[in-house]
């Protein structure tokens, strides 16, 4: 019974080992993070993006969720167009489900603090992947904590605040951790599997981004574990499997996107959007890149600080360096160097000429015009680093290293103290004189300390490993959140207290029914209001839009009024013939326009053109009786009746399904004002039923005569089976893991052995 108890006590012990160090990240998380969790006065979500884009978008999925739907398609933009396909929403990414599904407030809008534990919760999870990546690597449990907070709270996954972008990083170090198994052969087939399903997590949190920065970090280092393998054939058989798994896994995002792009225009910062065949020009690249002087901002705040910073903390740098010189006989420390290396070099884009070969013969990294985003990369190689230096340098042989950057850190702190004081004195601009480079110079002061105190053997390795922690946070707590904005700040934090202010108008639009369709000043209003407020608003701050319908003068008011556009908002009417219907308290008001079409009619007549210029020239012809008539592209049209009398109606609307009545009193089309796109199917009375693309860019439906209901659902095959081959990718994953794991039974000795 003794043997049982002690045997218990020690399987406690081992798993409160366990879960001491992922404790330990959460509470350094939380208290890192203390202006956005302990207190109500600072917000990561004041930007324009923020405020303008994604939190409409987080808005209307939670909305879809709290009403028990999917969020697949979005009515509340250009007329509608697929939510899951625009990828940056991360519609497909599981754990957003678990903040849509979080308790709303008492007017229907996601909490604050949710979104703030939210951000956070990214945070830890990007230190947990990467402290479970340094201990794959041998680490101690003290280091393993430092890199984990250094990958978290410095570099990239600081200093992105748009999550679509930023909860890619979070898998990245899972990547590389079941890559480095791999390459020393631990259950190769089980770690190939994960390598891959992870990548594909990363690749369905939304942004194309960094998923493809990673993908390309991970194809090299396949390569250079396939080139150091004496079975490199087998070797390509498990990065062809580890890829097969990411594609599997990412497919309930990535086909809807691919179906997506075909069918839309995006902007990307030339004049006009561009479709996906459409090379972007490597000059738009250039605003997005991290300059050289970057370099220099690794490790002094406030050298180009900005939406990519590429500060680290000198502390980190000095850590991660002296790893990679005294780790350098170790394999994989020469894989993390040429890692952070190769991240720096991409993120420099036109200053780099390796990321212009790359931009030149791999796909899609024109498509990625944000190289700065590469310095991701940078930190996934510098952190695991930084933990071999605090593990190597307590060690006697690193006495002579440790001496050398003792001194050249003791001349940096010096050079950054005389300086401060120069500027300071000099009253130089405070661009060039940020006075946070004294942090920089006492933390190099107490790091050649903590080296002093390794070599004498004057501190333990975990007390090392707790000051060299302490030294991290005190340098990346002097930069991350510094900047956050204070929410009572209206004067310069304008964007998150103007989504309450057109609460008036939204209700007045509810109200109306016939779900009225609207367009809006964008000057008064810089913010999706339809999303925010699930009202169907026609324009929208958007980076795509369908292409169909962009190919038409959308912004004109015939096509506005054929489009169903019943109302414009904004402090003035926007047109001669518009007429005030509703004041709004916040000085936007509400304009009727009296030629707007219903959103649903019937016509009776119907043209072929050849194709799109033509189909643009005749809806834009005043003479073209667009209320009586329809023309297709390219398609014979249906023949219709001749009739008059019809009465069609819409009585429901969903975001994906429609249901329509129609009284015919001859054969006709239906035509809705939503636009059309594969997925869209419809019945007439319970059958099956063409959608025909009206006018080239809505839906019509040809109904014969008599009383009809058409119902209208979005079902896209790109969906379904992406969503299919994402849950087999996952079933494929735990039957390769659980077979694995399975003790494999020996072979019994010869019998002439067994005794």
């Amino acid at each position: 019974m003794t043997v049982v108890e002690n045997h218990q006590a020690d399987w406690k012990r081992a798993w409160l080992r366990r879960l001491a160090a992922p404790a330990a990240l959460l509470i350094i998380g939380v208290l890192f993070h203390w202006k956005l969790v302990l207190t109500n006065q600072y917000t990561w979500l004041e930007s324009p993006d923020m405020g303008s884009l994604v939190m409409p978008w987080f808005q209307f999925q939670a909305s879809e969720w709290h009403e028990g739907r999917f969020p697949l398609w979005d009515p509340n933009s250009w007329t509608g167009q697929p939510l899951i396909g625009q990828a940056q929403p991360g519609a497909a990414y599981p754990l957003n489900w678990l903040m849509f599904w979080m308790p709303l407030n008492d007017r229907g809008w996601m909490r604050q603090d949710v979104l703030h534990w939210y951000y956070v919760l990214i945070h830890f999870l990007a230190a947990l992947t990467c402290y479970a990546l340094a201990r794959e690597l041998g680490r101690s449990r003290g280091a393993s904590i430092v890199a984990g907070c250094i990958f978290s709270l410095g570099g990239y996954v600081a200093y992105t605040d748009w999550p679509q972008m930023l909860n890619g990083a979070v898998w990245a170090p899972l990547v590389f951790l079941y890559l480095f198994r791999v390459a020393r052969g631990e259950r190769v087939w089980t770690s190939s599997l994960l390598s891959g399903f992870f990548l594909g997590v990363a690749w369905l949190v939304g942004h194309h981004q960094l998923p493809l920065f990673v993908s390309i970090a991970a194809a090299i280092l396949w390569i250079a574990v396939v080139a150091s393998s004496q079975q490199p054939v087998a070797r390509i058989r498990l990065a062809m499997a580890a890829f097969l798994i990411t594609g599997m896994t990412s497919a309930f995002q990535t086909l809807p996107t691919a179906e997506y792009g075909r069918q839309a225009v995006r902007w990307v910062g030339a004049d006009e959007p561009e479709g996906l065949d459409e090379t972007v020009a490597y000059e738009l690249h250039r605003p997005y890149s991290l300059k050289p002087i970057s370099i220099i901002g690794l490790v002094i705040p406030g050298v180009e600080h900005g939406s990519y910073d590429s500060y680290m903390g000198g502390v980190a740098v000095a850590l991660g360096v002296l790893g990679a010189i005294l780790g350098w006989r170790d394999r994989r420390v020469r894989w993390l160097a040429a890692m952070a290396v190769g991240g720096i070099l991409f993120a420099l884009g036109p200053n780099s000429v390796f990321h212009g070969m790359l931009y030149a013969i791999l796909p899609l990294v024109n498509k990625a015009r944000v190289p700065a985003a590469g310095s991701v990369i940078f930190a996934l190689g510098l952190a695991p680093l930084a933990a071999f230096g605090i593990d190597r340098l307590p060690m006697p042989e690193s006495g002579w290293v440790s001496r050398r950057a003792g001194w050249i850190l003791a001349g940096c702190a010096g050079v950054l103290l005389f300086g401060s004081l120069f500027f300071y004195a000099a009253r130089v601009t405070p661009v060039i004189s940020d006075n946070r480079m004294v942090i920089t110079a006492l933390a190099a002061l107490l790091l050649v300390a903590l080296l002093g105190a390794w070599r004498s053997g004057g501190i333990s390795a975990r007390a090392g490993a707790m000051a060299a922690l302490a030294l991290v946070l005190l340098e990346l707590g002097n930069v991350t959140d510094y900047w956050l904005p204070a929410v009572g700040d209206r004067v310069h934090n304008p964007y998150l207290y103007r989504l309450a202010s057109h609460y008036d108008v939204a209700r007045y639009i509810k109200a109306q029914g016939e779900f009225a369709r609207f367009t809006y000043d964008d000057k008064e209003i810089p913010y999706n209001i339809g999303d925010w407020y699930g009202i169907e608003a026609f324009n929208a701050y958007a980076a795509s839009v369908p292409s169909n319908l962009w190919a038409h003068s959308i912004f004109s008011p015939r096509v506005q009024d054929i489009l169903g556009i019943r109302y414009y908002l904004g402090k003035t009417a926007a047109r001669p013939d518009q007429r005030q219907v509703f004041q709004g308290q916040a000085g936007v008001n509400v304009y009727e326009n009296p030629g707007a079409f219903p959103r649903v009619w019937s016509v009776h007549g119907a043209r072929k053109v050849a194709g799109q210029k033509q189909a643009t020239e005749l809806l834009a012809s005043p003479e073209f009786d667009a209320r009586h008539n329809v023309f297709l592209i390219g398609e014979n049209p249906p023949r219709l009746g001749s009739c008059e009398g019809d009465e069609v109606w819409m009585p429901h609307h969903e975001p994906s399904y429609v249901r329509i009545q129609a009284q015919m009193q001859c054969r006709g089309m239906v035509i809705l004002t939503d636009t059309w796109f594969p997925g869209w199917s419809a019945t007439v009375d319970g059958k099956r039923a063409k959608i025909e693309r009206a006018y080239g860019m809505v839906r019509g439906v040809v109904v014969d005569p008599g009383d009809h209901t058409i119902e209208m659902r979005y079902r896209p095959w790109s969906v379904y089976i992406g969503a299919a081959s994402s849950l087999l990718a996952v079933g494929i994953v735990i039957l390769g893991v659980r077979r694995e794991r399975r003790p494999r039974q020996r072979m019994a000795p010869p019998h002439h052995m067994q005794h």
